[in-house]
């Protein structure tokens, strides 16, 4: 029901679950509504959180009715689905990227748009290699024609190495080309992708959400649970001074875990999406002011037209934050996750917590009477999870000041793997050099360890003695002495591989004064660094995923060794349902309703249910409209579900 009374429910239609959902919004302008694609988690997703928004789902772009969408049907035909299991996120985070994109991505923006995306069954080779024509960037490996070498062996255009696609006469005599059952790929235009040349035209944002006026929301959940959606910062102050305990919800990328995993209740939660005093991004005079509600996706966009616009003398410190959010979890976490929430976690794993302590960044804090306090980082965070945040206080935003000429902030961040993963130990380190009677010394700095304590930990001794010194390798020894008594690992610390972790800590310092060394060392500063060091500061680029694939058809039989798509991959790309026959208790009865039977059985029903903070998530609409077979049927389901007491 959708009224102009704030008190009101409006459930979005939706279709089946998959990992992963892209979602579209709409930004109110005077002149054009401006809208935007993105990826998010639907397994995260509390329902109540997508009012307004036009929900996309893998069914939703294609099926085998109507015709598949480029972008399942290269997934199928590269034989990128096999289990299926992953095959909806897969398809679902390509489709938000080329939906967000105004023009054809790069092979590297579409590999980071997958990092949050996992597969136990390809090795990943095939799903790249079918999202990779999206990214065409040379007609001539689509359009050449084998070549052939001096020995008779035909070239490949696209590898430039011998291969089996040219023409040879099989056990009947006649001429077939070795992979002559291959589907040939040829290179996907942008315009398909719109749908010009898709049989069905691209979903548009609905014209009546377009027309929607957005309103302030207070919506009910089980057991007394309360929702609600302020439009202002005065309204959320109002309700923080109502409800002091209430938890405020931008991502639920940590409160999620908290209900589902860790049986966290929280009896009103707080959405403060639309408030637009959180989502500030400003340039000004002593830094950059970053609105606690904004998204590590919009940080990561604003950042890099920063330092295009600022250059790199004032922007050490948004080059070390933009680089570290790089690794800061997946594409749909990011697309969610905000700035705020993070920081107020207090995670001792935190990617960020640490650079916003090295950096000198202040946190505004705004309190129910009005009332504006601001505190350093450092002293921000008291313990486990525990931050200097009264319940009557909101987090307003945070100031990143501006680099100094010889003032250089560096990341570090280490994890069993490269992407999507958590730190076992990650750091943020600041040093200002100034020269005083002819030497360069260190007149600043800052060294804070994130993953080896409660919080993150500062080597204050450490900061003491290089105050002051000149930046060589003398002092080394003395300054690894002080960081194993800054930062000590006891042998029982949580998480183990204690001598691992530890090492890391120094190592971590030892690339920064490489580094800082190098930096210096370019301006004609310092002396040059040993040959044997220079690898430890040269930053690995990852090259796009490559891979070949030899093999040789066999002519007898049929099927048996072609490279033949599985019979499910067409079905499994929209992520069609599969159905079986049920057993009837009577012989020769109708079913006369299904809606009835909610009635008589809720406790069934809500067992069946998925509760996340004891609000629905996208993830328990979509399986229960699913297990009703009737997607029609949604929103009244919905709707009775809401009504039980």
């Amino acid at each position: 029901m959708i009224g102009s009374h704030p008190e009101f429910e409006h459930i979005p239609t939706a279709r089946r679950p998959e990992p992963r959902r892209s979602r579209s919004t709409r930004n109110s302008s005077k002149t054009t509504p401006l809208g935007r694609h993105f990826a998010i988690n639907a397994c995260l997703a509390p329902l109540y959180s997508l009012e307004g928004m036009h929900i996309i789902t893998v069914e939703g772009i294609g099926n085998c009715r109507r015709g598949l969408h480029p972008v399942q049907e290269r997934l199928a035909e590269a034989h990128g689905s096999q289990c299926g299991f992953c095959t909806p996120g897969f398809v679902m985070s390509m489709y938000a990227l080329l939906r967000s994109s105004k023009q054809p991505p790069t092979k590297e923006q579409i590999e980071d748009s997958l990092a949050g995306n996992l597969c136990r069954c390809t090795g990943y080779r095939p799903i790249i290699d079918a999202f990779g024509v999206f990214a065409k960037t040379d007609d001539s490996l689509y359009t050449a024609s084998p070549s052939e070498s001096a020995n008779g062996k035909a070239i490949c255009p696209s590898t430039g190495k011998p291969c089996l696609c040219r023409n040879e006469t099989d056990v009947n005599g006649n001429e077939s080309s070795l992979l002559s059952s291959v589907k040939t790929y040829l290179p996907s235009s942008y315009n398909e992708i719109d749908g010009n040349a898709y049989n069905e035209k691209e979903l548009i944002f609905p014209p009546e959400l377009q027309l929607r006026k957005i309103m302030p929301l207070r919506l009910n959940g089980f057991n007394g649970v309360r929702w609600y959606r302020p439009l202002k910062l005065d309204q959320l102050l109002q309700l923080k001074s109502c409800y002091p305990e209430a938890k405020l919800i931008i991502g639920n990328s940590e409160v999620g875990v908290e209900t589902e995993f860790k049986n966290a209740q929280y009896g009103v939660m707080i959405s403060v999406t639309h408030v637009p005093e959180l989502h500030t991004l400003k340039v000004e005079e002593d830094g950059l002011r970053i609105g606690s509600a904004v998204r590590l996706a919009q940080l990561q966009d604003f950042l890099k037209k920063v330092i295009a616009e600022r250059g790199s003398l004032q922007t050490s410190s948004c080059q070390a934050i933009l680089r570290q959010l790089k690794w800061f979890a997946g594409t749909q976490i990011r697309n969610v996750a905000s700035v705020g929430g993070n920081i107020c976690t207090a995670s001792p794993i935190s990617d960020l917590n640490p650079l916003w302590m090295s950096t000198g960044a202040t946190f505004q804090i705004i309190d129910v009477n009005n009332n504006v306090r601001t505190t350093v980082a450092k002293d921000f965070f008291l313990g486990y999870r525990k931050v200097d945040l009264k319940d009557d206080e909101v987090l307003l935003s945070v100031i990143l000041p501006w680099t100094r000429p010889f003032e250089y902030v560096k990341e570090f961040k280490q994890a069993h793997r490269r992407q999507d993963d958590i730190a076992l130990v990650n750091a943020g380190m600041r040093v200002h050099i100034t020269e005083a009677e002819g030497n360069w010394i260190v007149s600043d700095v800052s060294i804070v360890y994130g993953g080896v304590a409660a919080v993150p930990l500062t080597a204050g001794k450490t900061e003491s003695f290089l105050v002051g010194k000149k930046l060589d390798y003398g002092l080394l020894d003395e300054a690894f002495n002080l960081l194993k008594e800054d930062i000590p690992l006891a042998e029982n610390a949580p998480g183990g591989m204690v001598e691992f972790r530890s090492s890391l800590t120094l190592s971590f310092f030892f690339k920064f004064f490489l580094y800082v060394t190098h930096e210096m060392n370019t301006k004609g500063l310092s002396e040059g660094l040993d040959v044997a060091n220079m690898s430890a500061i040269q930053s690995y680029t990852r090259p796009v995923t490559t891979g070949t694939q030899g093999y040789e058809l066999v002519r007898q039989g049929t099927a048996v060794g072609q490279p033949m798509v599985h019979l499910s991959a067409m079905l499994q790309l929209p992520n069609f349902p599969l159905g079986s026959l049920v057993s009837s208790s009577q012989k020769m009865c109708p079913v006369l309703t299904i809606l009835g039977q909610l009635d008589s059985s809720k406790k069934r029903i809500l067992g069946q249910l998925s509760m996340m903070g004891r609000f629905l998530h996208l993830m328990s609409l979509l399986v229960l409209a699913r297990s009703l077979e009737s997607l029609w049927q949604t929103p009244m389901i919905m709707q009775k579900l809401l009504q039980i007491k």
